[in-house]
């Protein structure tokens, strides 16, 4: 889903560790073209691409591919060594398991736990924070960075069946669902763990020396901004919606959703309500990511691009814009 977005709380989690080595967070932000009230407008929401290269920007940075968030700093060469040795595997199990040997040896902030059974397995991270550092970002990085090296590997979207956190829900708990792709997120848990299917775990690794090469010329932008998919409706909903908001299609409806998914309209609510969701939320959410994608990308016109969500004009849409983000399209335009 090119058109997800990533809320603020997470900007100022990847931006803590660099707070506290002492450089100005509002001056990163504008040397990556970002606005600076992302620090202070909850509201505020940036593209993928743009926080993944703001991940990049702050390893560069710090000369640490952990954020400065970790106990120990993380060398550059860190993620390299793991994808180079991952890729000497057969199946997501063996990844899985060096993936974990790999951790453990190179630093003693990350210490990282497998357990495989019969019907699948998880990995379990825990992290030694840095001194200071407040937020759980950088387990939750550690956690979704692990599974998306699978998908790369494979070549394919690995589904999580349900991921563990060992900390209380927070406010923005929501966020969650797209970071993990729908997958079930539970808090308060013994452990910080991801956990797969049996099936899962035996599929094949299928990358080669020239793959590996493009992954790591820049890690961050070619993990985050793999195509998103899953099993998960909710997700299946969104990219559904995505596609007919870019075609123009601004009003998507509960019985056209079911229809493309070969569910009831019963089934489909069901679901999407088990998620979390109502449909007239996820709605909402789609359009806004879509929009702050066609804003931030400045390729079409304020008007062109309220049509194509479906609103009758562009002083309707320019109003929704507001409640979403707190700006005008255009003020948004200009800060980004």
């Amino acid at each position: 889903m090119q058109a997800v977005t990533i809320a603020p709380i997470f900007v100022k989690g990847l931006l803590e560790g660099a707070i506290l080595k002492g450089y100005d967070p509002i001056e990163i932000l504008r040397a990556q073209g970002l606005p600076p009230h992302l620090l202070t407008n909850p509201k505020l929401r940036i593209s993928t691409l743009a926080f993944a290269e703001l991940c990049y920007s702050i390893t560069q940075l710090l000369a640490d591919e952990g954020y400065g968030l970790l106990a120990k700093p993380q060398p550059f060469g860190s993620f390299s060594l793991l994808a180079r040795t991952c890729m000497t595997c057969d199946t997501i199990q063996e990844s899985m398991s060096l993936w974990r040997d790999c951790c453990n040896l190179l630093d003693n902030s990350l210490k990282a736990q497998t357990c495989f059974t019969d019907s699948g397995g998880y990995l379990a991270i825990d992290c030694q924070k840095r001194a200071g550092v407040t937020s759980h970002y950088i387990i939750e990085t550690q956690l979704s960075t692990a599974h998306r090296l699978q998908c790369w590997l494979a070549n394919e979207f690995l589904p999580i069946e349900k991921v563990e956190l060992a900390y209380p829900e927070p406010d923005f708990s929501e966020e969650y669902r797209l970071i993990f792709y729908g997958a079930p997120v539970s808090f308060n848990q013994s452990r910080n763990a991801i956990h797969f299917s049996r099936q899962t775990l035996e599929l094949g690794c299928h990358r080669a020396k020239p793959d590996l090469a493009k992954l790591l010329d820049k890690p961050h932008i070619q993990l985050l901004t793999q195509p998103r998919q899953s099993k998960s409706v909710h997700i299946r909903v969104r990219l559904w919606m995505e596609n007919l908001f870019r075609e123009g299609n601004g009003n998507p409806l509960m019985e056209q959703a079911a229809e493309y998914l070969g569910l009831t309209e019963q089934t489909l609510r069901r679901h999407l309500s088990k998620d979390g969701y109502s449909f007239q939320q996820l709605k909402d959410d789609t359009r806004r990511d879509v929009a702050i994608f066609f804003i931030t990308s400045k390729h079409k016109s304020i008007e062109d691009i309220a049509f194509l969500l479906g609103f009758s004009e562009a002083s309707t849409f320019i109003r929704a814009f507001r409640k979403w983000t707190g700006l005008t399209p255009l003020a948004y335009r200009k800060l980004s």
